[in-house]
């Protein structure tokens, strides 16, 4: 995971391993770098054998059935008689507590939009689940349980507690939603809450305040403040500022930009031994 969750006021409450990756490795996307000459890339570096794929890093929350957030023809098939005494085309996709645990099930659909208040998933529309914030109750909150970048413009997905599993559960159960992204800058945690750090969220370069990991240079996701984890490769590479006048990468490494993965003004430490 990149340097790790915070999102418009809704503090992190997963396990912190839900941290953003970005596409590009140190090399970026065969962009220029800083002094306008073509730069290496390590595109072609692959992932190690048996790695998850990180764009479907959270189906394993979503459990086995139907796609929560996904077709709602997955539920077009139920009518009344299936007991849920609802029309096929009022059901959708959406997890439910079951003895403890997240179970897709077909549900019927609420009238909450996204944003709007819920104490259950039944209380969202189609396509939504219903995450817990701290003290403020339950949200409703779009499902990313297929791809993490299905998520609109300005939101990321990360794990979130459901809301019922809250109330009614031994332990709370994390379901994935899609969470506001706030913008911070890169490598300045001050506008941060206590104990998280600024952090790219999304392969477009999206960033908000997130809960980090531990892991350094070259070492496995998710990754420590001032790092940010590789899809290609899951493992953590340093930022750092193209500007000139900043020494974040030391000596004998270079900052690198030109990858899209990383707002303009920041790359990744390479070496240059």
């Amino acid at each position: 995971m990149g340097v790790g969750g915070f999102w418009g006021g809704e503090a992190s409450t997963g396990s912190g391993n839900s941290a953003p990756f970005v596409s590009a490795g140190a090399g970026g996307d065969g962009a220029e770098g800083a002094g306008g000459a073509a730069v290496e890339e390590d595109v072609n570096i692959p992932a190690p054998a048996g790695a998850p794929d990180p764009y479907t890093r959270f189906a394993h929350l979503c459990g086995e059935g139907c796609t929560p957030g996904g077709d709602p023809s997955e539920c077009s098939s139920l009518d009344g008689s299936s007991g849920t005494g609802t029309p096929a085309q009022m059901l959708h996709c959406q997890l439910a507590l079951v003895d403890g645990d997240a179970i897709p099930s077909c549900q019927p659909a609420g009238r909450f939009r996204a944003g709007g208040p819920c104490q259950r998933g039944t209380d969202c529309a189609i396509g939504l689940g219903c995450a817990a914030l701290g003290g403020e109750g339950g949200v409703c909150r779009q499902y990313c349980c297929g791809n993490v970048e299905s998520c609109s413009p300005g939101t990321y997905c990360d794990e979130r507690p459901m809301a019922e599993s809250v109330a009614e559960a031994s332990a709370p159960v994390s379901i994935p939603v899609c969470v506001p992204a706030v913008n911070c800058e890169l490598l300045n945690d001050s506008v941060c809450p206590a104990g998280q750090t600024c952090a790219i969220v999304r392969e477009d370069g999206t960033t908000s305040c997130v809960e980090p990991g531990a892991g350094r240079a070259d070492e496995p996701c998710p990754c420590a403040p001032g790092f940010v984890c590789s899809m290609l490769t899951n493992q953590c590479k340093q930022l750092c500022r193209i500007d000139g006048s900043a020494r974040d990468c030391g000596t004998g490494a270079k900052c690198q930009g030109g990858s899209r993965a990383y707002p303009p003004g920041f790359g990744v430490c390479v070496n240059t031994q």
